[in-house]
């Protein structure tokens, strides 16, 4: 495809072909049905505890609570998305499937392209926003709180004895506590592989732009995800953004224009005349993806080391419930969702599971 969805990087990477070796196993109806479950389970969760931070904090990041559209451009795609209709009716998630009209009643701002729509998925109960200005105002209520940032402080490694870890060295010293929680994205697995812990987490590169809105009536009112290119296109107060593909390319950050084209292209298509396309800002990312799609969130490698990585494209839609399952278990509380299976030991034989801790681990090599 000239707009492709998925890009793998042609020079030889072994980290690149491990992961890749291992989400093909993770490509089967069965292990779709149980991943998706995961997933839906925690974004479902968050989702409510973004709710619930909303109401007691005040805070504000151009939210809009007007669901996604999942659209689609063929009848093959309407097809397929029995697989996501039959997960999201096991966990209770709310649903619609939509015929062309019901696509353009949802997003009026489609009507410019309505023979290019076959019908779509709506999750009513989605939101959307905008997560710099979210991150950057909740920093500073946790700054509020307490929490003290060290910016442009480099980690270099964790010290252990025993059972337990005992410091993080960095670039300016040594800091001690009483727990320590690795949230690093893609860079966690370099950190813990001294420990013996091998995570399989990849660099996935993905790309946005955001764009200036120029006509509000053409523009999406909330979030329409075009099936066909895997790209996300959101309202964000006065500006659209778009973002999505999927890059295999180890830890590049180049910015290529032909990347800035398929998103400027499935924007254009869809909401003709919404926004300046000549005033746009190009971004990329590298999210933390696991071979199976769901987070590793839990204990792993010393009794008082916890991971929280993994989360992918799905890093803000799952950021508040990871922290809130996080807390209750660092605390010694009760998650209030079941979260053995977002843990480490799903990746280990099954005679090695419960075993994470430092006495049954051998350093790694390579």
């Amino acid at each position: 495809m000239r707009h492709s969805p998925l890009i793998v990087g042609p020079r030889p990477d072994l980290a690149k072909l491990s992961w890749m070796a291992r989400m093909l196993r993770n490509c089967t109806s069965e292990r779709y049905k149980v991943n998706k479950g995961r997933m839906v389970r925690l974004a479902e969760y968050s989702r409510d505890c973004l709710i619930a931070l909303r109401e007691e904090t005040g805070i504000v990041y151009a939210d809009r609570q007007k669901g996604t559209l999942q659209l689609f451009r063929t009848q093959k795609q309407v097809d397929a998305a029995d697989k996501d209709i039959a997960v999201l009716r096991e966990g209770g998630v709310r649903f619609e499937l939509l015929d062309r009209e019901g696509c353009l009643a949802a997003e009026p701002g489609l009507r410019g392209a309505a023979q290019r729509i076959a019908g779509g998925l709506r999750l009513p109960g989605d939101e959307t926003g905008d997560c710099f200005a979210f991150t950057t105002a909740l920093a500073e209520l946790a700054r509020a709180a307490g929490v003290a940032f060290r910016m442009g402080v480099s980690v270099r490694r964790l010290h252990r004895s025993g059972g337990r870890i005992t410091a993080v060295e960095t670039d300016e010293g040594m800091i001690e506590g009483d727990a320590f929680v690795v949230a690093l994205g893609p860079y966690a697995p370099a950190l813990l592989r001294p420990l013996g812990l091998r995570l399989p987490v990849y660099p996935v590169k993905g790309y946005s732009i955001t764009l200036p809105i120029t006509d509000a009536s053409r523009a999406p009112q909330s979030t329409v995800m075009d099936e066909t290119y895997k790209i996300a296109i959101t309202r964000l107060g006065d500006r659209i953004r778009a973002g999505g593909m999927a890059e295999l390319r180890g830890f590049d950050k180049s910015l290529p224009p032909r990347r800035e084209a398929t998103l400027h292209h499935s924007v254009g298509d869809l909401f003709r005349g919404a926004a300046d396309h000549s005033d746009s800002s190009f971004w990329c990312g590298l999210r933390p993806m696991t071979p199976d799609g769901t987070p590793i969130i839990g204990r792993a490698g010393a009794d008082n080391l916890w991971l929280n990585t993994g989360h992918g494209t799905l890093g803000w839609t799952m950021a508040t419930g990871s922290g809130k399952v996080l807390a209750d278990l660092v605390s010694g509380r009760p998650a209030a969702i079941e979260s053995a299976d977002l843990g480490y030991d799903r990746y280990l034989p099954a005679t090695a599971r419960g075993r994470t801790r430092p006495d049954s681990l051998r350093p790694a090599h390579g």
